[in-house]
């Protein structure tokens, strides 16, 4: 299937467009490959986010496991459009497979510096119950808890 016409779709998953084109979208984005799921978070359209999570849930694990990087980069901001509806589905999920995509997240909050969502993943670090010796690497446990308690 076509990149284009999943970016096209995944515009479509807008929450301000009639709710049969936000379903149509849907329908059809659950169809997609695993490899193409990531694409349905538009990077600069906050209001398709929540949608594209529904995406995500209903398409389940395992299919869904390459787009869960993408669930973990909306907690950059635990308010932003989905990032409740993510977090509600993580818990869910075996341990496992949130520290590995927890810890992931963490190393990328740190080469890029983002004390806020290392914050925010601290916070979601918590409501998952993943605790300092679930974490393979210690130090990004460590910087994440610190950014949140210098806040």
């Amino acid at each position: 299937m076509e990149n284009d016409l999943i970016i096209y779709y995944s515009y479509n998953l807008n929450w301000h467009l009639p709710k049969a084109i936000q379903n149509e979208a849907k329908e059809f984005l659950c169809q997609i490959t695993n490899e193409q799921l990531p694409l349905i978070f538009p990077k600069y359209a906050k209001e398709c986010w929540e949608n594209a999570v529904d995406v995500i849930i209903s398409v389940g694990y395992p299919n869904n496991e390459l787009a869960l990087p993408k669930l973990y980069e909306l907690f950059r901001d635990l308010n932003w459009p989905g990032a409740t509806k993510a977090l509600e589905y993580l818990k869910g999920m075996e341990l496992s497979v949130n520290i590995k995509y927890l810890e992931n997240a963490c190393v990328e909050a740190i080469k890029i510096n983002d004390t806020e969502w290392l914050y925010f993943l601290c916070m979601v670090s918590e409501e998952l119950n993943i605790s300092k010796d679930d974490f393979k690497d210690v130090s990004l446990y460590n910087a994440m808890k610190k950014a949140y308690e210098e806040d």
